[in-house]
């Protein structure tokens, strides 16, 4: 995944909460939402896990 792309799903993330924020229906919201915790999860799956720390003898 390059920065590009990262940048992309941050950006439709924020876009379909702020679309969320001004929908009257709240089955569009609940759409917007569900959309925007995907590219969330998209975000998530994307960062690097973190490597354990081997504890010294």
């Amino acid at each position: 995944m390059t920065t590009i792309d990262v940048e992309y799903y941050r950006r439709r993330e924020r876009q379909e909460r702020e679309n969320a924020e001004r929908a009257d229906d709240t089955m569009a919201q609940r759409i917007h939402l569900e959309l925007a915790n995907r590219y969330s999860a998209m975000l998530r799956d994307l960062a690097p896990m973190p490597m354990p720390v081997m504890g010294r003898s």
